[in-house]
This record gives C-alpha cells, sequence and structure tokens, in this order.
C-alpha cells in the first residue's frame, strides 16, 4: 500500500484514500513481460454489499470521513472487495488477452493491472448490481482523485474501463479539474454480459482486442 499512501491525503479523506481503504488497492503484477506488452489497467465498477452487512457503507460521508473505521470493510467481505480475486467471468477477459498475445493470462492480475473505480460499496438490490442509483458527488471526486494518483505512479499505456457508468464519471472528473490524460483510456462492456460481450458489432471482446492490439502489444506475437 505504501506507494498510494499519499494520495488524497488532507482532502476528502483526510488520511489519504489508501490508508483509509487499504483493501482497495490495485492488483498490479508481479512481473512485467514488458517484451510482450505494455502496461494495461483495468478498471471495473465498484464491489457490492447487502443489507446485512455490518457496515456504514449506506452513509457516504461516514464512509470517507467518520472517526470509526471498524464498520468500513468488515472482515468477512475483505476478501471479495480485494482487487487480487480471480473474477469468473474475467476469464474472458483473459482468453483474448491471450489469443492476441499468445502468452497465458490466468487469472486476469498476472498480465494486467486491476481496480475498481468507486471506492463505496453499491447496494445490491435483487439482481440489480449498478452504483448509478447510489452514487452522490462525494463519491464522483473521491474515485476521480484516487485514480488520478494511481496513473500518476503505476504510468500505465493504456486503461480499459469495463464499466460505461464508470468511463463516463472518470471522463467528466477529469474535465472538471482540468487534468490532461495523455494515454489512451476507453470502454467496453462488461464481460459478464455475454450478449454485449460477443456482440459481433458491439463494444465487447470485439473492441476490447483491437484495443489491445493497437495500445498494450509490443510486436506480432509468434504463437
Amino acid at each position: 500500500m505504501g506507494k498510494y499512501s499519499a494520495i488524497g491525503k488532507n482532502e476528502i479523506v483526510k488520511e489519504g484514500i489508501f490508508e483509509r481503504f487499504q483493501d482497495l488497492i490495485p492488483a498490479v503484477p508481479e512481473k512485467e513481460r514488458s517484451d510482450i506488452h505494455k502496461k494495461l489497467l483495468i478498471v471495473a465498477e465498484s464491489n457490492y454489499f447487502d443489507d446485512s452487512i455490518d457496515s456504514v457503507f449506506k452513509n457516504s460521508e461516514a464512509w470517507y470521513k467518520g472517526e470509526d473505521v471498524s464498520h468500513l470493510i468488515p472482515e468477512v467481505k475483505k476478501k471479495d472487495v480485494s482487487n487480487w480475486i480471480d473474477y469468473r467471468s474475467f476469464n474472458r477477459l483473459c482468453s483474448s488477452m491471450s489469443e492476441v498475445s499468445g502468452i497465458n493470462c490466468k487469472p486476469i492480475y498476472t498480465e494486467a493491472s486491476f481496480y475498481n473505480y468507486f471506492l463505496r460499496p453499491a447496494t445490491v438490490r435483487g439482481r440489480n448490481k449498478s452504483f448509478k442509483k447510489d452514487c452522490k458527488q462525494i463519491d464522483r471526486d473521491v474515485a476521480g482523485a484516487a485514480l488520478c494518483g494511481i496513473l500518476d505512479i503505476d504510468r500505465p499505456d493504456l486503461v480499459i474501463f469495463v464499466s460505461k457508468f464508470a468511463y463516463d464519471e472518470f471522463l467528466k472528473y477529469i474535465k472538471k479539474e482540468g487534468r490532461e490524460i495523455t494515454i489512451p483510456i476507453d470502454f467496453v462492456y462488461h464481460p459478464a454480459h455475454p450478449a454485449s460481450w460477443n456482440h459481433k458489432n458491439g463494444a465487447g471482446k470485439q473492441k476490447f482486442e483491437s484495443l489491445l492490439r493497437a495500445n498494450w502489444l509490443r510486436n506480432t506475437p509468434s504463437v
């Protein structure tokens, strides 16, 4: 966590965003294959808590500013919120990355960094898992500041969001703050939705692989 400790310090989250939320730092590959591909950051939307969780996650002010941090991320959810988790739906991302590079990618963070954009979990509403209904301005500001800090430190060569909502919100944030981001940033549909992911003319698998070939690979793979 150390390299991210100063991000957002003395701002909304006074102790620093990743001092407060140490379980939410990006998952970054331990070893880079810099001869084959560049640095990729994949950004999803958020984590999800249901009403049974003992947490203040529904109260945005308490989540980011409250003095009592014991009711933020309970022990039972620490593994679930870790960006080092192996999401089954991300096997589709790995398959595409393996296909275009010729190297085996599994889990995702062996070949790319992974991170969830919004720091506060969304509320599970039946089968609906989206942060749109929960999003407050404080969420937008903290999420934007956190990702800008990560980009400054890790310097990825390509950022791909797997959430159109998070992608749009980040673009709004950097415009509001007057930030200039020079690296390629784009979005694809989340691979958990096969119809959108596999649509031949959509922003799914086809677009993801096109972005990888254009901005991630260093050379044409030999296999």
